[in-house]
């Protein structure tokens, strides 16, 4: 009876591969993108000595002149860099891939994934490490991580005023980086108010009532810190850190918002703020893909957020 070895060649599967991918990116979520005409320009910020707040008398003698009340106006600026990446498909490649390997698709995706990656990235460093964003280190009996000393739904209570004074809103978004969502989800503080109303796993929509926030963001995403050739060091973008802020609905005039994305949607070729251009290198018989992005991250009101480092241990 013949082997198996002998009546089956192994091939590729045309109906399944892997693929390693981040699962998920809030970047432009923290940061709504802000479509722009041109690659730099300047914003208005109105009254920010907050005149609009100060108390002054209107009364008025008859006869007498009004008191005269106005704001000041300032501005500031963005500038769109640019981002990209490229990749080459070499003519062997493409002619000697099996079905299920699509060299143009793939490569696209994955300079995307980059490009995208290194925004989120540059995103968490921005609000982690700035000395312009509000916030505290936590260590010890602190971090919501014990259980037994911390009270995670009071620190995260007792900061809502922080920034409803700094901006004059309340935060709406609480951003948990999945570490840090597993222990509080888990913090007995948290299922002892929770345990009348919610009867199976704490989710996302279930803290966000308990914090009274609009939404909490669980964050997934990685990052690889070992060098290239390495075995793989995946750690998660946004650390043991957590923050709360304000993000409005949408970007509007006058509205207040912790951080925008300036998208140069204008940009030649390009579509809602991308480019993918694939060209013929014929002295390599390649061709070659270049994705891109032009965009600014910028933070417009620090005071919109507060930042634990170190949430957890």
């Amino acid at each position: 009876m013949p082997e198996v070895t002998q009546v089956h060649i192994d091939a590729a599967l045309t109906n399944v591969s892997v693929a390693y991918r981040n699962p998920s990116f809030i970047s432009d979520i923290v940061a709504p993108p802000v479509p722009v005409i041109k690659q730099s320009d300047k914003y208005y910020v109105y009254d920010p000595e907050r005149e609009r707040f100060r108390a002054t008398s209107d009364k008025r003698a008859p006869g007498a002149r009004t008191n005269e009340v106005d704001f000041s106006l300032s501005t500031d600026s963005y500038f769109c860099d640019d981002h990209a990446l490229s990749s080459i498909i070499p003519d062997e490649e493409r002619a000697n891939a099996d079905p299920v390997v699509q060299p143009s698709i793939d490569r696209t995706e994955f300079l995307t994934d980059k490009i995208d990656l290194n925004k989120e990235i540059a995103l968490a460093d921005r609000i982690v490490s700035g000395s312009d964003i509000p916030g505290e280190t936590l260590s010890g009996n602190d971090q919501w991580s014990d259980y037994e000393h911390s009270d995670p739904v009071a620190a995260i209570e007792a900061e809502k005023v922080t920034i409803q004074a700094a901006i004059q809103e309340l935060p709406n978004t609480l951003v948990l980086p999945y570490e840090v969502f597993q222990k509080v989800r888990l913090h007995p503080k948290v299922v002892e108010r929770v345990k009348y109303v919610s009867m199976g796993v704490i989710g996302a929509d279930t803290l966000a009532q308990l914090f009274d926030v609009e939404r909490v963001l669980v964050s997934r995403a990685f990052k690889n810190t070992a060098a290239r050739g390495q075995t793989p060091v995946l750690e998660y973008v946004w650390g043991k850190n957590a923050f709360l802020c304000h993000i409005p609905p949408r970007p509007a005039m006058m509205r207040v918002a912790l951080a925008y994305s300036f998208v140069w949607t204008q940009a030649p070729g390009s579509v809602s703020g991308r480019i993918v251009e694939i060209w013929r290198e014929n002295a390599r018989k390649s061709d070659a893909i270049r994705v891109q992005r032009y965009y600014d991250q910028k933070v417009i009101a620090a005071g919109a957020c507060y930042l634990w480092k170190s949430a957890v241990a």
